[in-house]
């Protein structure tokens, strides 16, 4: 099993790599062969490695500019929890048949991940504040908004 430190590692340049470099091939490197997503990121999306890595593809895609920024990370080194700040321009759509609206969105998310005795992530549980950023896209009425 990994130590805190190493875990909270595999996490920074998982974020890093992935969603700031656009880098999926350090995904599909680092997911295990029997990775579950438990979140998928759409509906009717599956829950293993090939579909959170499509899942990865559609969010990229939905913005040029994606950043992910760590707000906080904690590990107990087998498993991993993130709040993340999700900033960018719906710039491609931000859900498969959903034209671009190019604005921006700042959302906030938690990520807990598992690691596997190798180092490779086995499992991942995610929420993020999409009622917001879909709010921000105007997709839907914000708070106090009159229809």
């Amino acid at each position: 099993m990994a130590t805190p430190e190493e875990a909270k590692e595999i996490a920074r340049r998982f974020i890093d790599e992935v969603f700031n470099k656009r880098n999926l091939k350090h995904a599909e490197e680092v997911l295990s062969e029997g990775f579950t997503e438990h979140s998928p990121p759409f509906p009717g999306m599956g829950n293993d490695k090939a579909s959170a890595i499509e899942g990865f593809r559609l969010l990229l895609d939905s913005s040029d500019d994606l950043r992910v920024e760590i707000v906080d990370l904690v590990s107990d080194g087998g498993r991993i929890a993130i709040r993340g700040r999700y900033s960018g321009t719906d710039t491609g759509g931000s859900a498969p048949g959903v034209p671009p609206t190019g604005k921006r969105f700042d959302i906030e998310g938690i990520d807990v991940a598992v690691l596997g005795d190798d180092g490779s992530f086995v499992e991942h549980y995610g929420i993020a504040d999409v009622m917001t950023a879909m709010g921000q896209l105007g997709l839907m009425p914000g708070p106090g908004d009159q229809g």
